[in-house]
């Protein structure tokens, strides 16, 4: 149960006292222990404090890791995709060709896979090499 702090409203008393109240009861008016009189409900702050691995703690933790796990994710793939800066060139086993499509003939001719030229050659048609 809470405890709830209380002052008296007599102006020659202002006794402070806390009570031990259910959730449910601390509204209900309160008396003065030292002159019997009527008590109002003080405002304080409370010593809430979260110790140890709290969900604040953990989530700003977590989110630290996984951004620089993040950066270092885009990192990698940046040097996969675009580190090189070069360009694939149309070949088949090593023979250059003028275009993807050339490619895919020249594979189907030797009795390769042409089917994995599709992708370049589909590029190549909307003009993005």
């Amino acid at each position: 149960m809470p405890i709830y702090e209380y002052q008296c409203e007599d102006e020659k008393c202002l006794t402070e006292f806390e009570l031990i109240l259910r959730f449910s009861e601390y509204k209900d008016p309160q008396v003065c222990p030292t002159c019997g009189k009527p008590a109002k409900m003080v405002v304080s702050l409370g010593d809430f404090v979260l110790k140890g691995d709290g969900w604040y703690g953990k989530a700003q933790r977590i989110k630290g890791q996984m951004k620089k796990k993040n950066e270092k994710i885009l990192e990698r793939q940046k040097d996969r995709y675009h580190g090189t800066g070069q360009k694939l060139q149309p070949n088949v086993d090593g023979q250059p060709v003028e275009s993807w499509k050339e490619a895919q003939q020249l594979a189907a001719d030797k009795g390769k896979i042409s089917e994995t030229y599709t992708p370049m050659v589909e590029k190549e048609k909307r003009g993005n090499t």
